[in-house]
């Protein structure tokens, strides 16, 4: 393999990489709350068991000196205890400290003097090369660890004597034995409710990586591209806003819509041209599911067209949510008359257009609840086509809706939208089956509600917006 391949390889593998780390972070952002929750609730139950189960724990300590016997007057019954240091004596007090005090007798000893059980644990340390040793007593009961070390203290010398000869404790000052006033194992279970929390958040990202792996879904552009072997003219960031009713607002330009803004006007330039070069006019505008964005997209579209001189039309055709009729903010006294009427003959097409602007008119769905006959709306687009430079058609959701092939028949061109991280590659496919019954023709996708933090569609080329660079 020569050194180009190498590299082109190694771009392909890095590109393959962070394709795959984007469309994880993209399922991840779906499916955020399975952390939480999973999180929440092994920290709870965890914290609930160890909890319940908990044992405290209490300890008593003391540090104190043994000196040896050095001399003794048994007429007057003076004994003279001193340590002089002797590495020999340091060294087998050492060894034998901690035998001594762990020994069974001594457990008998501690036993019979409290006359109750011996309840606790003991643990002795000599300081090497002193006569320094420290004694820990660990125990259920504060009251019972503080009672065995005061024993321990009263009768080691007493047990000592048969193995080191006759000694003498002196408890180091400062370093007495006290009542335990809490557990010192108090909290020791948190880091382990912390490490079921933390299993609990990986349950949510185990989940994340196998929706990603199994569940296909469409992404990017280059899963419409390389599923449908169609052209995606233009990628739409998602924009979190309150939802409202003035449909104007949707092209106020601000810090959260620049980016909205202007993938619309690359919508509409790459429209414009293709129309262009086709010779057509009307496009209608469908989507495989509800709630993909395409009467946003219309709308939009509609109105970024009309911005020069070209007068621009937009129909409202999705006859069974009406969305355009019901959310366009209307001036008061205006007619929810529309192209359904026109169909039934109650009025003409030109008495149901309502002016937006001096080049943007639309047409509502109407009053009438209609059964579609191609013949009957014929006319009417017929007619708008000889009034407008440009056709917006609004359909219903495509393979849901009867009626839809057959209304794209009387458009020239479609446009399908197509919401990231949605719809499944399946879904899409089957509305373009459908489709195929018609003689429109495919225009291209527009992918909708791309995730801007993951650095794809015009984000890409344009960079982001309201952070330095534009806007």
């Amino acid at each position: 393999m020569n050194i180009d391949s190498a590299e082109k390889r190694q771009d392909y593998d890095d590109s393959t990489l962070s394709q795959s780390f984007k469309r994880f972070i993209q399922r991840y952002k779906k499916l955020w709350w399975i952390s939480l929750v999973c999180g929440l609730l092994f920290a709870s139950v965890s914290f609930a068991y160890f909890h319940i189960t908990f044992q405290p724990r209490y300890r008593s300590e003391v540090k104190f000196t043994i000196t040896p016997l050095v001399s003794s007057d048994a007429s007057n019954g003076a004994s003279v205890y001193s340590f002089n240091y002797n590495a020999t004596l340091a060294k087998q007090m050492a060894s034998t400290f901690p035998h001594i005090i762990n020994s069974g007798i001594m457990n008998d000893i501690i036993a019979n003097d409290l006359q109750r059980p011996f309840n606790g644990a003991l643990s002795a340390e000599a300081v090497t090369d002193t006569n320094i040793f420290e004694v820990s007593v660990t125990s259920s009961s504060a009251q019972d660890a503080y009672d065995i070390i005061q024993s321990v203290i009263r009768n080691y010398p007493k047990v000592a004597e048969y193995v080191v000869g006759d000694t003498r404790m002196n408890v180091i000052e400062g370093s007495e034995p006290m009542l335990a006033q809490k557990p010192y194992n108090e909290g020791e279970y948190y880091p382990n409710v912390a490490l079921f929390a933390v299993f609990g958040v990986l349950i949510g990202v185990i989940a994340a990586v196998f929706d990603m792996k199994f569940r296909r879904i469409v992404v990017s552009r280059h899963d419409i591209e390389s599923n449908f072997n169609g052209k995606c003219i233009c990628e739409i960031p998602i924009v979190k806003r309150k939802r409202t009713s003035n449909a104007d607002a949707m092209l106020k330009i601000g810090p959260s819509l620049s980016g909205f803004s202007e993938s619309i006007r690359v919508l509409k330039q790459r429209v414009r041209s293709i129309l262009k070069k086709d010779g057509a006019k009307v496009v209608c505008i469908t989507s495989s599911t509800p709630n993909e964005g395409k009467t946003t997209v219309a709308y939009n579209l509609a109105r970024s067209l009309s911005g020069g001189e070209d007068r621009v039309l937009l129909i409202d055709m999705d006859l069974h949510n009406r969305d355009i009729q019901n959310n366009l903010n209307r001036k008061k006294g205006v007619s929810d008359a529309g192209i359904t009427d026109v169909a039934a003959g109650k009025v003409g097409a030109a008495d149901v257009i309502n002016s937006i602007s001096d080049t943007f008119d639309v047409i509502f769905a109407g009053e009438e609840n209609i059964k579609f006959r191609k013949s009957r709306f014929a006319p009417i687009f017929e007619f708008v086509r000889q009034q407008y430079d440009y056709v917006i058609v609004d359909m219903s959701t495509c393979g849901i809706i009867s009626e839809t092939v057959s209304i794209a028949d009387l458009c020239d061109e479609v446009l399908f939208v197509v919401r990231a991280n949605t719809v499944s590659p399946d879904k899409v496919y089957n509305s373009l089956k459908d489709m195929a019954f018609s003689d429109v023709k495919m225009m291209g996708f527009v992918l909708n509600c791309v995730d801007q933090s993951s650095g794809e569609g015009i984000y890409k080329y344009y960079g982001r917006y309201g952070k330095g660079r534009y806007g």
